[in-house]
């Protein structure tokens, strides 16, 4: 970088300022009020979002109990109304429909989990 010669350095133009009260009114409250306005806003959609999420993951909860409760009461059917064997059979069999919804369930949490995550973004 060459060094300035003072000689060749023009005269700086003077600048309007404005009184710090007009400045502030004219321009800074106006921006400040509409980032309050923003964050507002930005906090409603979020409290918002939240219920549905927690409504949802209700749901889902209520769903799982339901499910839990038809899988009992099959299981005490199958055991009070088949001899022996078939009883087991049909026990295992409904223990392996227990896990296949359960699974079913967790990826329906996750899939809510995603499609809130990818909302807020």
């Amino acid at each position: 970088i060459w060094p300035l010669d003072l000689d060749e350095v023009e005269a700086l133009e003077e600048v309007d300022t404005l009184e710090p009260e007009v400045d502030l009114e004219q321009f800074l409250l106006p921006g400040i009020n509409q980032m309050l306005e923003d964050i507002t806003e930005l906090t409603r959609k979020a409290g918002s979002m939240c219920l549905r999420t927690r409504g949802k993951l209700w749901e889902m909860d209520l769903l799982l109990i339901w499910i839990k409760t038809q899988v009992e009461a099959s299981e005490d059917g199958a055991l009070n109304g088949r001899p022996g064997g078939e009883a087991d059979d049909r026990v295992s069999e409904l223990c392996e429909k227990a896990k296949e919804i359960e699974k079913v369930a967790e990826m329906l949490v996750e899939l809510v989990w995603w499609m809130e995550k990818s909302e807020v973004s």
